[in-house]
């Protein structure tokens, strides 16, 4: 009984060092997985984009009569109906390419744009009568059909967001007509003498003119492919000017001469763009 009172303390003293020395053991880990870190966003690279919006310049018509308008009865008359003000107000889109280039948070940039403008208007005078005979009246049309941009773009990034101006090269076309009609069929020292149709002081001229182009805005990027704008631009305007002289052949009275001018103030352009990142 001894025997086998030792023998099971025996055992027992060795399951319990077994237990223990495998509580001792060394423990295995499961590394964590990494955390992914979002990228930085940034604005350098290439871009395509679209644009809409709305401008309105203002349109002014003149006149300068010469050679035998000059004393002519009907000459302030003349000045007042080739003198007009024309509000010319309409819609603008096109399309825009450029590459931005980010150092920190100062982002540099170019950007070119081909642009339709859909801007015309015009203005006919009633029939007036002469100062000493026969009646007159005037008529003008204006348009602006196209405008491109050159500019360079500097620029502060605030993560997706960017605050620009801009600026650089700019040009447009523009046309304008007009006339000055008058009918005489009596014969007045001092006035021309028409059929009975009349004849004109008329003409027209358009113009592919280079000018400048400065504005600002905004860009806000949704991810790194695609980004909304919303901008501003003032476009300076060339005037233009022809001359005429008062027809049809064969009237008489002498050579009534004319300078029609045309002056437009500066093109305010309000758009918004969308642009693909690549």
């Amino acid at each position: 009984m001894k025997r086998i009172y030792g023998l099971a303390v025996a055992c027992s003293w060795l399951l319990t060092t077994s237990a223990f020395a495998a509580d001792l053991s060394p423990r295995t880990y499961t590394k964590a997985p990494p955390v992914a870190v979002a990228p930085i966003f940034s604005w350098t690279g290439f871009y395509v984009g679209i644009n809409a919006g709305y401008a309105d310049p203002t349109a002014t018509f003149g006149v300068v009569p010469g050679g035998s308008w000059v004393g002519d009865p009907d000459y302030a008359n003349i000045v007042s109906a080739g003198s007009q003000r024309l509000g010319l107000r309409g819609f603008t889109g096109g399309v825009q390419a450029g590459y931005n280039y980010q150092v920190n948070n100062i982002v540099l940039g170019i950007e070119g744009d081909l642009n339709y403008l859909g801007l015309k208007n015009s203005y006919s005078t009633p029939v007036l009568p002469g100062a000493s005979g026969g009646t007159y009246w005037a008529s003008g049309d204006v348009g602006l059909d196209a405008f491109y941009t050159l500019r360079g773009r500097l620029g502060l990034a605030a993560d997706h967001w960017l605050f620009f101006v801009t600026g650089g090269l700019a040009v447009t076309h523009e046309k304008f007509s007009q006339s000055i009609n008058y009918i005489n069929q009596t014969e007045i020292i001092g006035l021309p003498i028409t059929g009975p149709a009349g004849g004109a002081n008329a003409g027209s001229a358009s113009s592919t003119a280079a000018s400048w182009t400065a504005g600002g805005g905004v860009e806000y990027a949704f991810n790194q492919h695609w980004s909304v704008k919303g901008e501003y631009l003032y476009v300076n305007l060339k005037s233009m000017s022809f001359t005429s002289v008062y027809g049809p052949n064969g009237f008489t009275g002498g050579t009534y001469s004319m300078q029609h001018n045309l002056s437009l103030s500066g093109l305010n352009i309000f758009r918004a763009g969308l642009n693909y990142h690549f």
